[in-house]
């Protein structure tokens, strides 16, 4: 089959199969709270322990919205048509439009999805199947506690998440993102693959994208007569912001670099020589080795046309001063250049980009091929179970409370 021929296959309203990063706890108080993923609409409540629980928001009675409704009784939602409550298991406990005596009251279930807490972020599962151990959804930085530092973000962009994940794939980096304020403050990269295919751990991940030129940007084009564009500006920038807050920042740390289990590090070896890189892992989610911190973006379908963009900035920090450095560094300037700036540059081309086009492919491309493989051996996809018998092959790690 050709790679071209793969998109086809890949569900559009996303892999159901797996834990998704579905909001933040804090964002769940007294009242109901309803998203739409993977094209369920799914109303978040708390139960009577304060556990944030997920029910599907349609009512069972005739389809009114929970997310609408109310939470009167403590660990319980109730339907703004007729009622109808529904507690923290999903059973019908009281009708309010019928009184007491109504007879529905344990004969009626609203359906109930699986949830965990991780760090600061509700993870669900809308899976047929048996839902896997989460470690083997959620990266290990997520349980680590102690050093490690995790601050997340969640944002909104209008596109499908095949094309949100793949815009990660390729080189487009160093053209796209030519003017990103946090390219600027440093020598301009590009990224490229790291040989001719990518590394796959089948039904894991897949790795092959790393820097490769220390020096782009500065060619000339014999077929064009012309140099890169406005490189010389671009050189001026560079002298402009060789200070910024995260060299400081820097400066008055000392970062340990990421160092584990492959299938979650993205690092690989060249000539060698342990490397950092980037890649894939599934369902939707990629993430890349900065050496100092790592990277994750995932991509949570939210239908066909919407994507719930989720990033992990992680980086391990002892000692208050530390902390409060870095801290200061992420609220400061990484989280707008970053999830702001640079992602609304990927943002303004994914909008009219199609994926429904003949493809000619290239040796960029190889990130993407990988990816697609890879999706074909995904949970759920046609000819695999939507669980494997006794989950996936994982590093054993801390459990998730």
């Amino acid at each position: 089959m050709k790679i071209s021929d793969i998109r086809r296959l890949i569900p559009a309203a996303g892999l159901k199969e797996y834990w998704y990063p579905a909001l933040k706890l804090g964002s769940v108080g007294h009242k109901p709270v309803g998203r739409k993923l993977l094209g369920e609409d799914i109303v978040f409540f708390r139960g009577k322990s304060g556990e944030v629980v997920a029910l599907a928001n349609a009512c069972p009675h005739r389809g009114g919205s929970l997310m609408e409704g109310d939470c009167h009784y403590a660990g319980t939602v109730a339907c703004p048509y007729h009622g109808w409550v529904f507690d923290e298991d999903g059973e019908c406990v009281a009708v309010l439009s019928e009184g007491p005596d109504s007879r529905i009251p344990g004969r009626v279930r609203a359906r109930k999805f699986p949830t965990k807490a991780v760090g600061d972020l509700l993870f669900v599962w809308l899976g047929d199947g048996q839902p896997v151990p989460i470690e083997h959804d959620v990266p290990p930085e997520m349980f680590e506690g102690g050093d490690m530092m995790v601050f997340t973000a969640i944002t909104h962009w209008p596109i499908n998440w095949r094309v949100a994940l793949e815009n990660s794939l390729d080189s487009h980096v160093m053209y796209v993102h030519r003017n990103a304020l946090i390219q600027l403050k440093d020598p301009i990269v590009q990224f490229g693959p790291i040989g001719n295919r990518a590394r796959t751990l089948p039904g894991k991940a897949c790795i092959g994208y790393m820097p490769s030129v220390p020096k782009p940007g500065r060619e000339y084009y014999p077929k064009l007569d012309g140099w890169w564009p406005k490189r010389e500006w671009r050189r001026l920038w560079l002298w402009a912001f060789r200070w910024n807050l995260s060299n400081v920042v820097k400066g008055w740390s000392d970062y340990p670099p990421f160092n584990g289990d492959e299938e979650w590090d993205m690092h690989t070896s060249l000539d060698g020589k342990r490397v950092r890189a980037g890649g894939h892992h599934l369902p939707s989610m990629f993430r890349f080795d900065f050496g100092k911190h790592m990277l994750t973006r995932i991509c949570v379908p939210i239908d066909e046309a919407n994507t719930q963009i989720v990033y992990y900035h992680a980086v391990r920090r002892s000692g208050a001063m530390g902390r409060a450095l870095h801290r200061l560094y992420y609220y400061g300037f990484y989280r707008w250049a970053m999830y702001g700036n640079f992602s609304k540059q990927d943002l303004k081309v994914m909008a009219t980009q199609r994926f429904d086009t003949p493809e000619h492919l290239s040796a960029t491309d190889a990130e993407v091929a990988g990816w697609r493989q890879l999706l074909l051996k995904a949970r759920g996809m046609p000819g695999h179970t939507a669980t494997p018998p006794g989950g996936d092959e994982s590093v054993p790690r801390a459990a998730a409370k």
